[in-house]
């Protein structure tokens, strides 16, 4: 579950985004955007540990997209560095998003199969 720890604490740095690239030209608005995808982020990676939920994660996906593709033609041809940094947020989430809960854990076809295996040989 270590992708959905590193989602999380990707959240809180959307969180904590409009604090530290504080802009003049910086709207209300952008923070609200910044405060609202960290908060789905966060409640996404947290929602995949409850296990009739552990695809939740994959939601992520659609929000990272959202993250990457708007920055990129609604700030053009200059995108600023909370932009930037917006941006590449989104290509982490959508690169740890894509990762299953249980990365290291053979699957579970698997599992099932290895007993009676490890039995056959002896």
């Amino acid at each position: 579950m270590w992708p959905r720890v590193v989602e999380f604490m990707l959240g809180c740095w959307l969180l904590c985004s409009p604090f530290i690239f504080r802009e003049e030209n910086h709207s209300g608005i952008d923070s609200y955007v910044d405060f609202g995808l960290g908060s789905l982020v966060i409640s996404f990676s947290a929602l995949a540990f409850w296990r009739p939920a552990r695809y939740s994660h994959l939601a992520t996906l659609f929000v990272s997209l959202l993250m990457i593709l708007v920055p990129r033609f609604a700030l053009s041809p200059e995108i600023s560095p909370a932009g930037q940094n917006f941006m590449v947020i989104g290509l982490l989430l959508l690169m740890f998003a894509m990762i299953p809960n249980k990365a290291f854990s053979t699957p579970s076809a698997w599992q099932k199969e290895m007993p009676s295996q490890a039995s056959q040989k002896t």
